[in-house]
Parts: C-alpha cells; sequence; structure tokens
C-alpha cells in the first residue's frame, strides 16, 4: 500500500482550500438553479397537457433538464434529487410515446424533485426523504 501512496502527487494546501471555496460559492447558488429547472419541467408539462400530440417531440427537453439535474444534485448534497431524475430519465427513455398515464408518472416524479427542494431534503432525507421514496414505488 505505500507504494502506491508514493504514486499520488502531494495535495497543496491552498489550490485544496481554493477548490472547497469555490464548491462552497456554488452550493449557494445551487438550490436556486435547482429551482428554475423544476420550473421548466413544469412548464414542459404544461406544454405536455396542452398539446398532447406533441408529448414526444417535448420529451427530449425534459429528458436533458433531468439528466443535468440528476447528474448535478449529488455535488451539492441532494442525492434524493439524483434518485428521482434518474428514475425519470429511466422512464422517459422507457415511454418515447408517452400517454396520459405516462404523463402523470412524469409528473409524479418532477413534483418529487420538487418536494425534495421545497423541503431542502439534503442528504437521504431522512424519515420524510423515505417516505416521498416509497411514495414513488
Amino acid at each position: 500500500m505505500a507504494e502506491d501512496d508514493d504514486l499520488l502527487p502531494d495535495l497543496d494546501p491552498e489550490a485544496l482550500a481554493r477548490a472547497e471555496a469555490a464548491l462552497q460559492s456554488l452550493s449557494a447558488g445551487y438550490l436556486g438553479w435547482a429551482e428554475a429547472d423544476v420550473a421548466s419541467l413544469r412548464a414542459g408539462l404544461a406544454e405536455m397537457g396542452a398539446h398532447p400530440g406533441r408529448r414526444a417531440d417535448i420529451l427530449p427537453r425534459l429528458f436533458r433538464v433531468a439528466h443535468d439535474m440528476k447528474g448535478q444534485a449529488a455535488t451539492f448534497d441532494y442525492p434524493l434529487v439524483s434518485d428521482i431524475g434518474n428514475r425519470l430519465c429511466r422512464f422517459i427513455e422507457a415511454h418515447p410515446q408517452p400517454d396520459i398515464a405516462a404523463e402523470a408518472r412524469i409528473t409524479l416524479l418532477v413534483e418529487a424533485i420538487a418536494e425534495v427542494l421545497d423541503k431542502r431534503l439534503s442528504g437521504d432525507g431522512g424519515a420524510p426523504g423515505r417516505a416521498l421514496l416509497d411514495r414513488l414505488g
């Protein structure tokens, strides 16, 4: 094991401190970005409701937003958003021509992400986080 340690570069404490400060600065803005993403998802859902024949055309936009959210959330201590965002992405992939039932499931997942953010359920979310995941099935 000591041989492996010799292969690792020494960390510059000042560089590490700068990186941690940068991440902390980004963390302060995360909830605002995530809430804007939820607004974008809701706008896409409203468009799907208003134009049912265009559901399949709108899905890629919803997928991109959900995919970005799931990728960013764990970095900022919101793994529930990552989990639910992943579920949303997998569901969209499995339903490229969504019907009204699929649209309802997508809405449920989007609103679950919103709930995590509204209630600030960071980390595993504790009992409320488990209850939310149980409701999603």
